[in-house]
């Protein structure tokens, strides 16, 4: 048997072995086949929060009254012999 020689059938049932067969180079048909690729690229974004502590030191001198007693006692004897109390100093009586 010629391997050339393919057993075909025609639509209406008759046999066709006896044709000739011709080859014919391909037909090339495309199909775009679409691929996404995504590509991530994490960039970090640092915020520096600063924070700034000013110290405002205020020095307030208040006044308070703050009352201290002095006692300044001026003792002087006296000859009291007529004061009416009775009291001699002179001659105290006890």
């Amino acid at each position: 048997m010629n391997q050339n020689v393919n057993n075909f059938t025609t639509f209406n049932g008759n046999d066709i072995n006896n044709a000739n067969v011709i080859n014919l180079p391909p037909i090339v048909c495309r199909r775009v086949n679409v691929v996404h690729r995504y590509q991530i690229i994490n960039q970090p974004h640092i915020i520096e929060d600063v924070t700034q502590v000013c110290n405002h030191v205020i020095k307030r001198h208040q006044t308070y009254n703050r009352p201290m007693c002095f006692e300044n006692t001026d003792y002087s004897e006296e000859n009291c012999n007529n004061c009416g109390n009775g009291f001699n100093f002179d001659n105290p009586v006890f």
